[in-house]
């Protein structure tokens, strides 16, 4: 597979992540993110190989990829935010007992 045909696939792969992470599906984004990590590897062993990278296919996935990165903070901090509302509230401190003068709890 040429260079040029890996690209793309890392860009559809990319994409694929997008989408799966707006449709907030984790099965879908790991198949992505895997797809997108098999693509990468095989993109560096054909230019290691000799081939020309082909540099706008690239910067498309890098723009994309930097879209996914904010999407998936995006994503956490609404997930982080969910769960502190969900913690509850500590308690009070309270004033340890102690006996008084007659002998009784204070």
């Amino acid at each position: 597979m040429s260079a040029d045909a890996i690209a793309q696939t890392l860009v559809t792969a990319i994409e694929g992540e997008l989408a799966a992470l707006a449709a907030e599906d984790a099965d879908a984004i790991a198949r992505a993110t895997a797809e997108k990590v098999a693509a990468l590897a095989d993109l560096q062993a054909a230019v290691a190989g000799g081939e020309e990278p082909p540099r706008p296919l690239l910067e498309q996935a890098r723009d994309l990829n930097a879209q996914a990165i904010l999407q998936s903070r995006a994503k956490l901090l609404a997930v982080e935010k969910r769960l502190a509302a969900l913690r509850p509230d500590p308690l009070p401190p309270r004033a340890p007992l102690v006996y008084g003068r007659d002998g009784r709890w204070a």
